[in-house]
């Protein structure tokens, strides 16, 4: 499934096709990842439906490595979480902003 999702900014720049795939992962539910724009999108369990983080710039080999890794969460935890930008967003766009930037600057 195709799913609609915007750059990590918070303007609302041409929206991408990331395909979203089921992974085995206890926090992780989908995640789909557009080289030709290297965001990584990942929809957690814990989130509201249809909320997914996009992570960007991220490398392909980054996200080879998560799809490989042992624990797909303790490799989002070391090499991708407070590495790349990443902002909130759902199926139309950006949710937030102010959130965003709030959670980037740990006030919540």
């Amino acid at each position: 499934m195709n799913s609609p999702i915007v750059h990590d900014k918070h303007t609302r720049p041409d929206q991408v096709e990331v395909h979203m795939q089921n992974v085995k992962s206890r926090s992780i539910r989908r995640l789909g990842y557009n080289p030709d724009t290297q965001q990584l999108v990942i929809q957690f369990y814990d989130s509201l439906p249809g909320l997914r983080t996009v992570y960007s710039p991220v490398p392909q080999e980054v996200f080879d490595g998560l799809m490989n890794a042992k624990s797909m969460m303790q490799y989002l935890e070391e090499h991708i979480r407070y590495t790349f930008d990443f902002a909130l967003v759902d199926e139309d766009g950006l949710v937030d902003p102010e959130k965003t930037r709030q959670i980037r600057n740990g006030e919540i």
